[in-house]
């Protein structure tokens, strides 16, 4: 399944709204002092490379990748009003209103897939990531970061508008035998974002992940759980201790296979 439509609906209509958010800093502290560091720290040597950002939004990360030397930087989003202000804002990097579940683009046109936050709006990952390694060369990284499966798994509640609380337990009495559980883990199902009620994001499991990856075709290379950086600390002390006792991302580092042409 593709990117639900109430999702990019929410997208098109909050586009400035959203992009304001993640250019302040200090606003959108999941990005700048959690996400961000750990993605940028894995990029590749991208002098002379050709890259491309899956889901890039307003075009913050197809403009740093074009920063660190990559003489072609495209990106690409579903949502139209989010190419927009990418167009308007970074003109030296190329942005097109596409799918990533069908990249119109040349076999092996690119040497590096970037995509940050953008895999956990999509339930079925085998069309995607078979679509990614189609248009990569041999050997290239593909780096992504999707929301965590130990966080997504989680039983949501609202106790008040201040109190929010997420569990996974099981609880069992030895006297009955029956049991009570919170949460679902090895289930796939939708789970709203924090951003929005409206926009929607898929949990999957470890092995779910692991066997998705690969049967594309690709070859995993390193899986990061971030710890948020210390600015976090100053910001919001409550969200830093969190962090860094339960992960909320997962990032992957792929490496497209040698004989990629066996997993089509």
């Amino acid at each position: 399944m593709s990117t639900d439509k109430r999702t990019i609906d929410w997208y098109n209509e909050n586009a400035q709204i959203y992009t304001d958010h993640v250019r302040n800093p200090d606003d959108s502290i999941y990005h700048a002092y959690y996400e961000k560091p750990a993605m940028y720290k894995l990029l590749p040597d991208l002098h002379g490379t050709s890259v491309i950002s899956l889901g890039c939004g307003p075009g913050e990360d197809s403009h740093y990748l074009k920063a660190q030397g990559a003489t072609r930087s495209v990106g690409i989003d579903i949502s139209q009003e989010e190419i927009k202000i990418a167009k308007a804002s970074y003109p030296d990097c190329e942005f097109r209103v596409m799918d990533m579940e069908k990249l119109d683009f040349d076999e092996e046109e690119f040497d590096f897939a970037y995509s940050s936050l953008a895999l956990s709006y999509i339930k079925d990952w085998d069309k995607l990531l078979k679509s990614v390694a189609r248009i990569l060369k041999p050997g290239s990284t593909f780096l992504f970061s999707c929301e965590h499966p130990i966080f997504t798994a989680m039983e949501r509640r609202v106790e008040n508008e201040s109190v929010k609380i997420r569990t996974l337990q099981i609880k069992r009495d030895k006297l009955t035998g029956e049991s009570t559980m919170q949460g679902d883990y090895l289930g796939e199902h939708p789970t709203p974002m924090g951003i929005s009620e409206e926009v929607t994001t898929w949990h999957r499991s470890f092995s779910k992940i692991s066997s998705d990856i690969q049967g594309s075709g690709f070859i995993i290379k390193q899986i990061i759980e971030p710890l948020p950086a210390e600015r976090m600390k100053e910001l919001k002390p409550a969200t830093y201790q969190s962090l860094c006792r339960f992960p909320e991302f997962l990032i992957l580092d792929l490496s497209k296979a040698r004989d990629w042409a066996a997993h089509e």
